[in-house]
Protein backbone atom coordinates (compact mmCIF):
# COMPACT_ATOMS: atom_id res chain seq x y z
CA UNK A 1 0.00 0.00 0.00
CA UNK A 2 1.36 3.31 -1.19
CA UNK A 3 1.13 6.69 0.82
CA UNK A 4 0.68 10.08 -0.38
CA UNK A 5 1.66 12.90 1.83
CA UNK A 6 2.05 16.69 0.85
CA UNK A 7 1.76 19.23 2.44
CA UNK A 8 1.68 23.54 1.41
CA UNK A 9 3.97 26.02 4.09
CA UNK A 10 3.90 28.71 5.35
CA UNK A 11 7.17 29.93 6.86
CA UNK A 12 7.95 26.95 8.83
CA UNK A 13 9.75 23.35 8.79
CA UNK A 14 7.13 20.67 8.76
CA UNK A 15 8.62 17.48 10.61
CA UNK A 16 7.15 13.77 9.25
CA UNK A 17 8.45 10.94 11.22
CA UNK A 18 7.75 7.77 9.80
CA UNK A 19 6.13 4.76 11.18
CA UNK A 20 5.80 1.13 9.42
CA UNK A 21 4.06 1.76 5.95
CA UNK A 22 5.17 0.22 3.09
CA UNK A 23 5.84 3.64 0.54
CA UNK A 24 6.02 7.04 1.66
CA UNK A 25 6.10 10.00 -0.56
CA UNK A 26 6.71 13.72 0.72
CA UNK A 27 6.11 16.77 -1.63
CA UNK A 28 6.67 20.13 -0.97
CA UNK A 29 4.14 22.58 -3.27
CA UNK A 30 4.04 26.19 -3.94
CA UNK A 31 4.15 28.20 -1.44
CA UNK A 32 3.38 32.51 -0.56
CA UNK A 33 6.48 32.18 1.29
CA UNK A 34 10.10 31.29 0.21
CA UNK A 35 11.71 29.61 3.04
CA UNK A 36 9.51 26.45 3.79
CA UNK A 37 11.05 22.87 4.25
CA UNK A 38 9.96 19.63 5.10
CA UNK A 39 12.11 17.25 7.47
CA UNK A 40 11.44 13.46 6.73
CA UNK A 41 13.02 10.58 9.26
CA UNK A 42 12.98 7.57 10.30
CA UNK A 43 15.13 5.48 12.24
CA UNK A 44 17.64 4.79 9.24
CA UNK A 45 18.19 8.65 8.61
CA UNK A 46 16.74 12.04 7.31
CA UNK A 47 16.08 13.67 4.68
CA UNK A 48 15.20 17.39 3.81
CA UNK A 49 12.83 19.24 1.34
CA UNK A 50 13.40 22.82 0.58
CA UNK A 51 12.65 23.22 -2.56
CA UNK A 52 9.54 23.55 -4.64
CA UNK A 53 8.34 20.43 -6.78
CA UNK A 54 11.04 17.73 -4.66
CA UNK A 55 10.15 14.47 -3.45
CA UNK A 56 11.44 12.37 -0.69
CA UNK A 57 9.99 8.36 -0.86
CA UNK A 58 10.15 6.22 1.80
CA UNK A 59 9.70 2.28 1.28
CA UNK A 60 9.57 1.55 4.91
CA UNK A 61 10.75 2.18 8.59
CA UNK A 62 14.19 0.89 8.24
CA UNK A 63 14.78 2.52 4.75
CA UNK A 64 16.75 5.67 4.45
CA UNK A 65 14.75 8.29 3.16
CA UNK A 66 15.50 8.61 -0.79
CA UNK A 67 17.35 11.99 -1.44
CA UNK A 68 15.19 14.91 -2.33
CA UNK A 69 14.57 14.76 -6.57
CA UNK A 70 11.52 16.70 -8.64
CA UNK A 71 8.42 15.71 -9.70
CA UNK A 72 5.48 17.74 -12.26
CA UNK A 73 3.52 19.90 -9.97
CA UNK A 74 0.92 19.30 -12.47
CA UNK A 75 0.78 15.94 -12.19
CA UNK A 76 -0.09 15.69 -8.73
CA UNK A 77 -2.68 18.84 -9.19
CA UNK A 78 -4.20 16.66 -11.40
CA UNK A 79 -3.66 13.12 -9.30
CA UNK A 80 -5.26 15.09 -6.21
CA UNK A 81 -7.87 17.22 -7.81
CA UNK A 82 -10.38 16.87 -5.26
CA UNK A 83 -8.06 17.77 -2.39
CA UNK A 84 -7.10 20.90 -4.39
CA UNK A 85 -10.41 22.03 -4.52
CA UNK A 86 -11.37 22.05 -1.29
CA UNK A 87 -8.19 23.70 0.06
CA UNK A 88 -9.38 27.18 2.05
CA UNK A 89 -9.08 30.78 0.15
CA UNK A 90 -6.16 32.24 0.62
CA UNK A 91 -5.73 35.40 3.33
CA UNK A 92 -5.49 38.96 2.10
CA UNK A 93 -2.78 40.45 3.27
CA UNK A 94 -1.91 44.00 4.39
CA UNK A 95 0.38 46.03 6.25
CA UNK A 96 -0.87 49.31 7.85
CA UNK A 97 2.47 51.53 9.27
CA UNK A 98 2.68 54.06 12.32
CA UNK A 99 4.17 57.35 13.42
CA UNK A 100 6.96 56.46 16.14
CA UNK A 101 6.32 56.05 19.33
CA UNK A 102 2.29 55.82 18.44
CA UNK A 103 -0.82 54.66 17.25
CA UNK A 104 -1.41 56.84 14.44
CA UNK A 105 -1.37 55.61 11.02
CA UNK A 106 0.65 57.17 8.54
CA UNK A 107 -1.94 58.81 5.47
CA UNK A 108 -0.85 55.81 3.19
CA UNK A 109 -2.05 53.31 5.56
CA UNK A 110 -4.95 54.61 6.87
CA UNK A 111 -5.85 54.39 3.03
CA UNK A 112 -6.03 51.07 3.64
CA UNK A 113 -8.49 50.22 6.35
CA UNK A 114 -11.69 50.52 3.55
CA UNK A 115 -9.82 48.01 1.47
CA UNK A 116 -9.25 45.52 4.50
CA UNK A 117 -12.79 46.05 5.27
CA UNK A 118 -13.91 45.94 1.53
CA UNK A 119 -12.44 42.29 1.97
CA UNK A 120 -13.83 40.85 4.99
CA UNK A 121 -17.25 41.65 3.41
CA UNK A 122 -16.56 39.68 0.74
CA UNK A 123 -16.59 36.72 2.43
CA UNK A 124 -19.13 34.94 4.54
CA UNK A 125 -17.26 34.36 7.90
CA UNK A 126 -14.42 36.47 7.81
CA UNK A 127 -11.20 35.36 10.24
CA UNK A 128 -9.52 38.49 11.10
CA UNK A 129 -5.88 38.42 12.28
CA UNK A 130 -4.54 41.19 13.79
CA UNK A 131 -0.67 41.31 14.14
CA UNK A 132 1.04 44.36 15.89
CA UNK A 133 4.65 45.07 15.76
CA UNK A 134 7.09 47.61 16.44
CA UNK A 135 10.43 48.79 15.94
CA UNK A 136 13.47 47.75 18.42
CA UNK A 137 14.43 51.04 19.82
CA UNK A 138 13.80 51.70 23.49
CA UNK A 139 12.66 49.15 26.20
CA UNK A 140 11.45 45.59 24.93
CA UNK A 141 8.43 45.61 27.28
CA UNK A 142 7.48 49.00 26.17
CA UNK A 143 7.85 47.75 22.48
CA UNK A 144 5.42 44.87 23.36
CA UNK A 145 2.93 46.72 24.71
CA UNK A 146 2.99 49.61 22.07
CA UNK A 147 2.52 46.76 19.62
CA UNK A 148 -0.06 45.54 21.11
CA UNK A 149 -1.73 49.32 21.42
CA UNK A 150 -1.04 49.83 17.43
CA UNK A 151 -3.09 45.92 16.94
CA UNK A 152 -6.02 46.92 19.53
CA UNK A 153 -6.37 50.80 17.62
CA UNK A 154 -7.01 48.83 13.74
CA UNK A 155 -9.23 46.61 15.45
CA UNK A 156 -11.47 48.99 16.27
CA UNK A 157 -11.52 50.74 13.70
CA UNK A 158 -12.86 47.43 12.11
CA UNK A 159 -14.99 46.60 14.76
CA UNK A 160 -16.83 49.81 13.85
CA UNK A 161 -17.28 48.82 10.35
CA UNK A 162 -19.63 46.43 11.62
CA UNK A 163 -18.34 43.43 9.36
CA UNK A 164 -20.81 40.53 9.48
CA UNK A 165 -19.95 37.53 11.25
CA UNK A 166 -16.36 38.83 11.66
CA UNK A 167 -14.04 36.95 14.34
CA UNK A 168 -11.02 38.74 15.16
CA UNK A 169 -7.53 37.37 16.81
CA UNK A 170 -5.53 40.12 18.06
CA UNK A 171 -1.68 39.56 18.94
CA UNK A 172 1.53 41.63 19.55
CA UNK A 173 5.11 40.62 18.80
CA UNK A 174 6.86 44.00 20.01
CA UNK A 175 10.38 44.30 18.31
CA UNK A 176 10.46 39.96 17.99
CA UNK A 177 9.63 39.58 14.34
CA UNK A 178 11.08 42.63 12.64
CA UNK A 179 10.87 43.25 8.56
CA UNK A 180 14.11 44.93 8.83
CA UNK A 181 16.70 44.03 11.07
CA UNK A 182 18.59 47.12 12.54
CA UNK A 183 19.77 46.35 16.00
CA UNK A 184 18.47 49.04 18.17
CA UNK A 185 17.97 51.66 16.17
CA UNK A 186 14.84 53.11 14.81
CA UNK A 187 13.38 51.59 11.58
CA UNK A 188 10.28 53.04 10.28
CA UNK A 189 9.09 49.47 8.47
CA UNK A 190 8.79 47.61 11.50
CA UNK A 191 6.33 50.13 13.01
CA UNK A 192 3.74 48.05 11.82
CA UNK A 193 0.43 45.95 12.03
CA UNK A 194 -0.15 43.31 9.57
CA UNK A 195 -4.14 42.38 9.03
CA UNK A 196 -4.46 39.11 7.41
CA UNK A 197 -8.20 38.24 6.40
CA UNK A 198 -9.31 34.77 5.76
Amino acid sequence: MEHTIFRTLSSLALIITLSACSSTKVTLLPDENQNSQILVSNEAGKEVVNKVGDRVSVGSESAQPSPPAAVEIGKIKSKHASLFSIQPEKADTFLLYFEHNDTVLHHSSNLLIEKIIAAAKARNYPQINVIGHSDAAGDSGYNMQLSYRRAKAIEQRLKAANIKNAEYRIDSHGENDPLVKSGRQMEPTNRRVEVQVW
